[in-house]
C-alpha cells in the first residue's frame, strides 16, 4: 500500500499519550485562563468567587501535572521525527516555540503558587491536598507577583493561539502533516 505524501504514517504521528496530554493541556489552559473572567461577576467574599479561585488554582497544579507527564513520555516514549513539511528554519522556529510553551507552562503556574502564598493562601488541589503557605504574607511583594503572573499567563496564550495559528495554516494553506500528527488517527 503506498503512503500518501500529506497523510503521514503511523510512525510520524506522536503517540497516543502524548496526543492525549497535549489536548488535555489545551483544555486546561482554556479552562484556567476562561474562568479567571468569571471572578467579576461574583462579589468579594462569596462561595462563588471562591469557586472560581479554586478552580482556577486546581486547574493550575493540573497543568503543572500534565506538563510534567509529557515530558517523561517525550523522554521515554517514541517521538517522531520532524516533519518532512518543514524547512531548517521552520523546524528551528517550531522547536524554540515549543521550549517557550514549556517554559511558561511550568513557570505560569510555579508563579501563581507563590502569588497565593504570599497572600497568606493555601493551595488547594480539587480538595484532595492542600498545601499550606511556606512563606509569609506579603501583600505589597504579591501585587508585584501579580503582575508577573499576569504577563506570563498572556505570554503563554499569544504563544499558544501562534502556535495553532501556524499549525492551522500548515494544515489548510500548505495542506502538509505538521497537524495531522498530533490529531487522532485511524
Amino acid at each position: 500500500m503506498t503512503q500518501h505524501p500529506s497523510r503521514p504514517s503511523a510512525a510520524d504521528h506522536y503517540s497516543l499519550p502524548l496526543r492525549g496530554l497535549h489536548w488535555l493541556t489545551v483544555i486546561a489552559i482554556v479552562v484556567v485562563y476562561g474562568v479567571t473572567y468569571l471572578e467579576d461577576l461574583f462579589a468579594s467574599g462569596t462561595p462563588e468567587r471562591a469557586l472560581v479561585w479554586w478552580t482556577h488554582i486546581s486547574v493550575g497544579l493540573s497543568i503543572l501535572g500534565l506538563v510534567a507527564l509529557r515530558l517523561v513520555f517525550r523522554v521515554v516514549g517514541p517521538v517522531p521525527p520532524p516533519s518532512a513539511a518543514l524547512s531548517r528554519p521552520a523546524h528551528l522556529a517550531a522547536s524554540v516555540a515549543h521550549v517557550l510553551l514549556y517554559a511558561l507552562l511550568v513557570a505560569t503556574p510555579l508563579v501563581g503558587i507563590y502569588l497565593a502564598f504570599l497572600r497568606g493562601n493555601e493551595v488547594t488541589f480539587f480538595g484532595l491536598f492542600t498545601i499550606p503557605s511556606p512563606v509569609a504574607v506579603d501583600r505589597t511583594a504579591a501585587r508585584q507577583v501579580i503582575e508577573v503572573h499576569e504577563l506570563l499567563a498572556n505570554a503563554l496564550v499569544v504563544l499558544a493561539l501562534l502556535h495553532a495559528a501556524a499549525a492551522l495554516v500548515h494544515h489548510v494553506v500548505f495542506r502538509d502533516d505538521v497537524l495531522r500528527r498530533m490529531l487522532p488517527h485511524r
